[in-house]
């Protein structure tokens, strides 16, 4: 995007925005300290999507009732390795955030963990999540379901969430390696700017509800779908995914998340996630497994190149790098269309701000 199509917003005045919505529409403080400061991260990486513009959605869902505003985490099943959790309605990120913390402290223990979330509502970032294993000194894995935004290969009715998959684990440097992807070919999110500012979308991303290609960013809203990365083998993943977050979790999957279903009278969305942690200092002492993975990146960055004013980015590059020089400057880039979303959500709301 042209930096013109950009405003550049304090973070710290982001972050009381993001709290300040969320406890106005009724949010646990506690709960909505973690919600914000997981959306408002996604923003200081420079991800486009599910990041601080989603606020104002999140707390009219808070506000109408389909998120729980004062959630109590339970336990269904545990172990020495696993731990299943319902989240009683709650807010992904916060759901998330306790079922990774409760997986490294398992790894601590016994060296692998696994926990799966039912009953859960949002996500937010993948990577938020798996970064924190990382930041413990682990390897992180994790994934969710969703709404149905994406066909199985050919077919035309949506079955399954785009599905992402979080990766993270610790090297020697002063970022970890990490990977946050969706399973489609982008975000429904991405689609939606699109949409708002008027744009068409590339030709790949989108399916008509025929099942063709289309550039026409109202497809998603009638009844088209999200592309599968790498076509038949991303569906291939998201059916992984949803194998691990919602089979295994017990939370609902495929067609329960179709829209004909999820709106049935007396039906919740039910979102689950999957959680994966292993403690590396099981296999050897982690200074030698951070060392092999400063070869591996080393590797890596070090092979020949196609142009040489070109580098091998390694996973998660850019977006510590941005979060380095977001902080450093107090500020974060946020696309125009989401700020002015945001400055009318807190005008409609009487959020008071000094955004000047």
């Amino acid at each position: 995007m042209r930096r013109e199509e950009f405003v550049i917003a304090d973070i710290t005045k982001m972050r009381h925005f993001a709290n300040a919505a969320l406890i106005d529409a009724g949010l646990d403080a506690d709960v909505a300290a973690l919600v914000a400061e997981v959306q408002l991260e996604a923003s200081i990486r420079g991800q486009p999507t599910h990041n601080v513009g989603d606020i104002p959605l999140y707390a009219e869902h808070i506000r109408s009732g389909y998120v729980n505003a004062y959630p109590i985490m339970q336990t269904i099943t545990e172990s020495d390795s696993h731990l299943k959790l319902d989240a009683d309605c709650g807010p992904g990120q916060w759901a998330a955030c306790i079922a990774m913390k409760r997986a490294i402290e398992i790894a601590r223990r016994g060296g692998m963990a696994i926990v799966t979330v039912q009953n859960s509502r949002h996500y937010g970032a993948s990577g938020y999540y798996a970064s924190m294993a990382a930041d413990a000194g682990m390897i992180g894995m994790c994934t969710t379901n969703a709404g149905a935004t994406v066909a199985p290969w050919g077919s035309k009715e949506k079955m399954l969430g785009n599905n992402p998959l979080g990766f993270a684990c610790p090297t020697g440097g002063a970022h970890p390696f990490m990977l946050d992807i969706a399973m489609s070919v982008v975000a429904a999110g991405k689609v939606g700017l699109r949409l708002a500012q008027g744009k068409e979308v590339p030709l790949g991303w989108l399916l008509d509800k025929n099942g063709r290609p289309t550039t026409d960013p109202t497809a998603l809203g009638k009844g088209g779908s999200l592309h599968p990365i790498a076509d038949h083998k991303g569906y291939g993943l998201a059916s992984i995914m949803e194998i691990l977050s919602g089979v295994l979790s017990g939370s609902k999957f495929g067609a329960d998340h179709t829209r004909a279903n999820s709106s049935k009278p007396g039906q919740t969305e039910d979102i689950g996630h999957f959680f994966f942690v292993i403690n590396p200092a099981i296999f050897m002492p982690i200074e030698d497994f951070t060392g092999r993975m400063d070869k591996l990146v080393d590797d890596l960055t070090g092979a020949d190149l196609i142009d040489q004013s070109g580098r091998v980015v390694i996973p998660g590059s850019f977006e510590y790098e941005a979060r380095d020089r977001n902080v450093a400057n107090g500020t974060i880039p946020i696309i125009r269309e989401t700020y002015e979303k945001i400055l009318k959500f807190s005008g409609d709301r009487g959020i008071a701000m000094d955004w000047d």
